[in-house]
């Protein structure tokens, strides 16, 4: 299993194997102490302004972005939070936002299929039309997709 920890030097995020007592950032080469206790206390957002995950201490009320610069609240993470599945390839845990249905590996590039991805509510509405009475009408159409083939 692996956990994340953000660097003492650059602040970058850092993986490691759980149980180890210290880890090398491979951007500063700064040594940061593990602390088990640490992990308990990490939340994870998707960025309000784009696609970055970002890590933050849980009593943080805020977080700014450093991709694009948006402040983000942490109270609206519900709304953002992030499932995790194993790489069916490599075995490396990958987080994706809930919904997705295929989420691709970074590091060995294999395609996951998400099992429990949720059921998408689908609205179509199609081009109005006349009815015999000569009345316009509306026409749509509502379905439920779970994106899988």
């Amino acid at each position: 299993m692996q956990d994340q920890l953000i660097c003492s030097g650059c602040r970058r995020v850092v993986q490691y194997r759980r149980g180890v007592a210290g880890v090398c950032c491979p951007g500063c080469n700064t040594l940061t102490a593990v602390d088990p206790s640490a992990a308990a206390n990490m939340s994870e957002l998707i960025c309000s302004g784009c696609p970055t995950l970002l890590f933050y201490n849980r009593g943080a009320s805020n977080i700014r972005c450093p991709s694009c610069n948006r402040l983000n609240s942490t109270r609206s993470a519900a709304a953002n939070q992030i499932a995790h599945l194993t790489c069916g390839q490599c075995r490396t845990t990958l987080m994706h936002p809930p919904g997705a249905s295929t989420v691709q590996c970074a590091t060995c590039r294999y395609v996951n299929h998400v099992r429990d991805a949720r059921p998408q509510t689908v609205l179509v509405e199609n081009p109005k039309t006349l009815d015999d009475k000569g009345k316009l009408v509306s026409n749509m159409v509502v379905g439920v997709t779970s994106w899988k083939r």
